[in-house]
């Protein structure tokens, strides 16, 4: 039995007449009487009576439409359903993020989507980089922003954004007054450090950059997100590499400076990481977003002159 055996019994039910229930359904009439046989012999049941002069629903036939009319709707609410989603009209989507989601182009991305996508439900988890990567491909996370390179070749990733290593330092530090700080000045520094299993790659370059400088790091503390970071800078209880545009969003609690020399093989760089043949429809449409965001944000601001 399938949908379309339901719809040939509930119009014939509706019109109690072959040709115009053939007509409704755009049938011949010899092959919708076949069909309607068909399944009462597959169901062993009497659907309908018929005469020369007319069609008739037996009782057994009125209970089965009755049943057919609601198994019709709700295969006809599950299309709808999938169709909305397939087209990002509803249906969640869980991210995850490595650290502070707070980033003027997080925000952006975030509000575009809502905008286009309004009945999608964004769930977002705080949640390392490599775990990130795992959590995307076992199915946990729909996809996630993470810090640059990671290790999964299945993974596609589109960058988000790019930013120079600063170091960030309590507002009343010696070396808050220093245009640029000398990374060898930082070697009697207690350093707040990211835990080397959040990001591998970065820890190791920025060990390897300190020992080019003729020291190694003080690690006094271990953070695995930036507002952690950022809270013990606040506090006075070290320094630590941050990316650029980490006051932005911090104000006066903490004092950011470029470095030197410059760190340019060592950046912040966060990527959105997903399946490329995800099992979830709205995936793509997060894609474009973030694409569109990025392409948006990348190109030149326009000058406003003062008016004079």
């Amino acid at each position: 039995m399938e949908l379309r055996h339901l719809r040939y019994v509930v119009t014939l039910a509706e019109t109690l007449h072959f040709g115009r229930a053939a007509e409704r359904l755009h049938l011949s009439q010899p092959p919708l009487s076949h069909q309607i046989r068909q399944l009462e012999e597959e169901l062993r049941i009497k659907l309908f009576h018929r005469t020369k002069r007319q069609v008739q629903l037996t009782e057994a036939g009125r209970m089965f439409v009755q049943e057919a009319r609601v198994i019709l709707a709700q295969a006809a609410l599950a299309a709808n359903l999938a169709s909305r989603v397939n087209q990002g009209e509803v249906g969640q989507l869980t991210i995850g993020v490595a650290g502070p989601a707070d980033a003027p182009i997080f925000i952006q991305i975030l509000r575009t989507f809502a905008q286009k996508h309004p009945k999608v439900r964004i769930v977002l988890r705080n949640i390392s980089s490599l775990d990130q990567t795992q959590a995307i491909s076992e199915g946990r996370l729909h996809a996630g922003f993470v810090a640059m390179p990671i290790d999964d070749a299945g993974l596609a990733t589109e960058t988000v954004m790019r930013q120079p290593i600063m170091v960030a330092l309590p507002p009343d530090h010696a070396l808050a007054t220093y245009e640029r700080v000398p990374l060898k000045a930082l070697s009697q520094e207690p350093q707040i450090m990211f835990a080397r299993s959040n990001a591998p790659r970065f820890f190791d370059a920025v060990l390897a950059a300190c020992r080019e400088a003729g020291f190694s790091m003080n690690i006094a503390h271990e953070v695995d997100n930036l507002y952690t970071a950022y809270a013990l800078v606040a506090a006075g209880l070290g320094v630590c590499l941050v990316p650029a545009g980490a006051q932005e969003s911090h104000g006066n609690a903490m004092v950011v400076r470029p470095v030197t020399p410059a760190l340019p093989h060592i950046d912040m760089h966060i990527a959105l990481a997903y399946k490329a043949q995800s099992e979830n429809e709205l995936v793509p449409l997060f894609v474009d977003v973030v694409k569109e965001v990025v392409a948006r944000e990348a190109r030149p601001k326009p000058i406003r002159l003062a008016s004079v």
